[in-house]
């Protein structure tokens, strides 16, 4: 082999290297999702509510959505992170129109909500989540969930029990 091609080899290789050290550094750097994360916002008490979330290891997650003076809105949901992109696709509900997903970016340890459903989640879209307080590890599965813990998250969610008198 002559100097050019060993040389062309070289470069060649150190590029393979160094795209694969990049590809490994960005993973890396990707937030770890954790398991409840809330939100609040809104210009006035009419179009005021916090927003809810809670993701599980299973992939399932449970959206609460309370207006101020609303009944609040539940949505189960699926979600997956690719790096620092979150998607949360929400599950078809009998008679009712499909909702759009979620979808938003980790910056920092907030999720920044980027696309939604105009008409379920308002206009301006749901406000920025983060994470609840303290050790907040995400649970095993959300999905027999009906609604969340508002009063205290870290307790995971209220799940349906044929013995609740309400």
């Amino acid at each position: 082999m002559d100097r050019c091609t060993m040389s062309s080899m070289r470069t060649r290789l150190l590029l393979a290297v160094m795209a694969v050290t990049l590809s490994l550094c960005s993973l890396a750097h990707a937030a770890k999702l954790k398991g409840f994360y809330s939100g609040s916002g809104g210009f006035s008490p009419e179009v005021h509510r916090v927003v809810m979330i809670e993701f599980a290891n299973d992939g399932t997650a449970i959206v609460e959505q309370n207006w101020v003076g609303k009944d609040p809105q539940l949505w189960h949901a699926h979600w997956t992170q690719k790096g620092k992109k979150v998607s949360i696709v929400f599950d078809a509900q009998k008679d009712q129109p499909a909702i759009d997903p979620l979808l938003c970016d980790m910056k920092g340890d907030t999720l920044v909500p980027t696309s939604w459903d105009a008409k379920v989640l308002g206009l301006l879209g749901p406000p920025k989540l983060t994470p609840f307080g303290g050790k907040n590890v995400r649970q095993n599965s959300v999905a027999g969930c009906q609604s969340i813990d508002w009063r205290n998250p870290t307790q995971n969610c209220v799940t349906w029990d044929s013995r609740n008198k309400n």
